[in-house]
């Protein structure tokens, strides 16, 4: 049985219509870059400010203006979340809760920085207990695929083996960082990658939705 269950955000646990992928775009677009969606793909679910940089740059877009477009990209962000906010995906709350029940810890990791995640959190009332930790991208030295905001929470939540952590996401870069972190990697399909995509990819485990994974613990235990 796992202790500690790890949760990326945007399209893994929270529906928010794909806004923030609309606006990293938007922000290096809006710079002069150009750049395909495969390659914009590529970024989706690292740590924004860097991954704006890292479109900047391979879009040929003006580099100057990073701190700009990041800027924009807050503002923007915040604006969309205020006015429409997330809201959790079918199941997820329901599967929050039956981990609870057997005594399993929740955790959330993002690219997305504190003052989004509290406004996330905030807005669907999980910052009352809902969950046991959760990670910003702006709280740790370098983002994801990097394992850093899985180790932070594991340190948060006091889970020390590796082998009792399962982390789930729905980007190449949830399933790189999850094994970097040496812990069980789940890849979902309520984002844009195939099953293809993430066996591709070496994911331990493939799931229609996070809401799934007590099923998997089970059979993990």
């Amino acid at each position: 049985m796992k202790k500690l269950a790890i949760f990326d955000m945007a399209g893994t646990t929270i529906d928010d219509r794909d806004e923030v992928y609309r606006v990293l775009r938007q922000a290096a677009e809006r710079e002069g870059a150009e750049f395909s969606d495969e390659t914009f793909q590529e970024y989706m679910g690292t740590e924004k400010y860097w991954a704006i940089g890292k479109l900047l740059e391979v879009g040929n877009g003006n580099q100057g203006n990073h701190d700009k477009a990041w800027e924009w990209f807050r503002e923007e962000l915040r604006r969309t979340y205020t006015e429409h906010p997330p809201q959790p995906l079918p199941g997820i709350e329901d599967m929050f809760a039956q981990l609870r029940e057997q005594n399993i810890k929740i955790g959330l990791t993002t690219g997305f920085a504190r003052e989004i995640v509290d406004l996330i959190l905030e807005g669907m009332g999980w910052n009352t207990g809902v969950i046991d930790a959760s990670a910003a991208g702006d709280e740790v030295s370098s983002g994801r695929p990097e394992p850093l905001l899985i180790q932070k929470v594991m340190d948060d939540t006091g889970i020390t083996d590796t082998a009792d952590v399962i982390s789930l996401g729905d980007t190449q870069a949830d399933v790189e960082s999850a094994q970097r972190a040496g812990v069980t990697s789940v890849g979902v399909l309520t984002g844009h990658l195939t099953t293809e995509d993430f066996q591709n990819h070496g994911a331990d485990h493939v799931l229609d939705s996070a809401a799934d994974v007590t099923e998997l613990v089970s059979r993990d235990g």
